[in-house]
């Protein structure tokens, strides 16, 4: 009898074991796909050690943990919606219609997020604070997040419309997390930085201000290695990709054109190279690049056409080559017009000090007979001299 009392008591407490680890977790055998999904995006706050308990040492109960081993977690496993003003909208993966944006709930990635007033406001966190996380506001602003396997520890928005703000902690490693668009790619973001991006009929037009920390940004035959704070600048594409526009808005920002590849010789060696110097342009307000690419009609390689222009709209460089190919490479071609070559011709007599000096045309004429008589009279007496010498002879 004592046995079974026994026996009875520790089913009880088994029971009842059980049912406080529901009442921890929250999530019942039968929950939904959402359910699942907000339990996946969480679940990276877990952190258990061999033995089945927690960091904490508490055996076979786990309990959620901000920070890790090594630091704070700075991306979260799937992007989730911190702040929710007005409405939004969400278009999940594989889904052919948007549906309202539910405000502390997390969503797979490779979701397209959008406003859908001028009030609402959405901010999307993809990390454990604000300091990780991607806002829009205004009307019809829009983005999307990319699709990638689970456990890939970077993440990448897209552009899509509308007035977009990202911010990241000063520390976010390099490559963690990038800002792309048809015509280029934000790389290595860190601090707070907007982009206005609009959709026109033959392409697109970006504004990226850096607000705080820095950012890089890349396209095909351009580079910023570094866009400062308070710097802004401008880039514009067609939608076949074939002209690229960059534009300085605020401050100054060094931007790496690309020339093209030209062979190069070791005389002392007798070895040649292959050599990629590009072109560094100080983008300052008013400033611009512009770059043409064409399909050329025999052969693959396209064809690109890098210029630069300054405050006054004057053309400073111009280069034209073929991509892939030191064969065809024009080098710097400078300013083409007239205007730009009597300036420059002008700059030069300045800096060399010499005053130019106005002659009359009559003056040189006459200068110019007196010379023919003198080069006339010359050879009658080299013949005399020569006769001279052969009557000696």
């Amino acid at each position: 009898m004592k046995s079974l009392f026994c026996m009875v008591a520790a089913v009880s407490a088994l029971c009842a074991f059980a049912q406080e680890d529901d009442l921890d977790f929250g999530v019942s055998g039968d929950e939904s796909n959402d359910q699942a999904i907000e339990a996946v995006g969480g679940g990276d706050d877990l952190v258990a050690d061999d033995d089945g308990g927690d960091a904490d040492g508490n055996d076979g109960e786990a309990k959620p943990k901000k920070e890790k081993k090594g630091g704070t977690r700075l991306l979260k496993t799937l992007p989730f919606c911190y702040r929710l003003e007005g409405k939004a909208d969400v278009l999940k993966p594989g889904a052919s219609e948007w549906t309202p944006v539910e405000e502390g709930k997390f969503y797979p990635l490779g979701s397209s997020f959008r406003t859908t007033d001028a009030t609402s406001r959405v901010q999307v966190e993809f990390g454990d604070s604000e300091d990780v996380s991607v806002e829009i506001s205004g009307y019809a602003s829009s983005f999307g997040t990319r699709a990638q396997a689970l456990g890939e520890k970077v993440r990448a928005i897209t552009l899509q419309s509308g007035v977009i703000t990202v911010k990241l902690p000063r520390n976010m490693p390099d490559g963690a997390f990038s800002i792309a668009a048809p015509g280029f790619q934000v790389k290595n973001p860190k601090g707070v930085s907007r982009y206005a991006y609009t959709r026109n009929g033959d392409g697109d037009v970006a504004q990226i201000r850096c607000l705080t920390g820095s950012l890089a940004i890349e396209g095909r035959n351009f580079r910023f290695p570094e866009v400062k704070t308070a710097c802004e600048v401008k880039i514009r594409s067609s939608q076949d990709q074939l002209f690229t526009g960059l534009y300085g808005n605020r401050g100054d920002s060094v931007v790496l054109l690309d020339q093209g590849e030209k062979r190069v010789k070791d005389y002392s060696t007798g070895e040649t190279s292959i050599e990629k110097k590009p072109l560094e342009w100080k983008l300052s307000p008013k400033t611009a690049v512009r770059i043409h690419r064409a399909l050329p009609d025999i052969g693959e390689r396209m064809s690109v056409t890098v210029m630069t222009f300054d405050a006054s709209g004057a053309l400073r460089n111009r280069c034209a080559f073929a991509e892939g190919c030191s064969e065809v490479n024009t080098g710097e071609l400078g300013p083409a017009s007239v205007a730009a070559a009597d300036d420059a011709a002008k700059k030069a007599a300045e800096a060399t000090d010499v005053e130019a000096v106005e002659t009359d045309v009559e003056v040189q004429e006459a200068d110019a007979a007196d010379a023919a008589d003198g080069d006339a009279a010359e050879p009658s007496g080299a013949a005399e001299a020569g006769a001279n010498d052969d009557f000696e002879f």
